[in-house]
């Protein structure tokens, strides 16, 4: 009798540690996906937010699309301001891409975010700033830019901005 007893309580406690397993598992992956989903908010909501902060204005939106394709024709003041706009930029994409190299942001995601950065970064005044502002960027992320190409991202013929 004790060792029906046993056996039993052995096969419930087995139970219980099963279902504890799964619960937990599903508990992980709720969280996960949950993650997932704050990640990509947040990284559309920075890249949005800088789009608006560029298309704020007339001469905000003309300044900066001068400065990325001859940055001569700015004024001292006007290049600092593209400058601080190009950080603003480029950090919202370090970040999206430190994102995506976590597995955070998926392939789809970045695909269509990693063409909008290349072809900032290849504009001839992003390239400019690039070569004074470079160092203030990680590692990994200016190794990827600077190993890309014009050609490494999608047919972006006639875009202006």
């Amino acid at each position: 009798m004790i060792e029906i007893v046993q056996l039993a309580t052995d096969i419930i406690g087995t139970v219980a540690v099963v279902l504890t397993v799964v619960y937990l598992a599903v508990q992980v992956r709720a969280s996960t996906k949950a993650t997932y989903s704050q990640t990509y908010q947040t990284a559309v909501a920075a890249l949005g937010d800088m789009a608006a902060i560029v298309g704020e204005s007339k001469e905000k939106s003309r300044m900066y699309a001068d400065g990325m394709a001859d940055p001569d024709k700015l004024d001292p003041d006007e290049y600092l301001q593209f400058a601080y706009l190009g950080i603003s930029l480029f950090r919202k994409y370090e970040n999206a891409y430190f994102q995506y190299k976590s597995g955070m942001i998926d392939d789809e995601f970045w695909n269509g975010h990693r063409d909008n950065l290349l072809w900032f970064f290849h504009r001839p005044g992003t390239q400019r700033w690039w070569k004074e502002r470079r160092l203030g960027f990680s590692k990994s992320f200016r190794d990827y830019l600077e190993s890309t190409s014009q050609s490494d991202m999608a047919e972006q013929e006639g875009r202006y901005v």
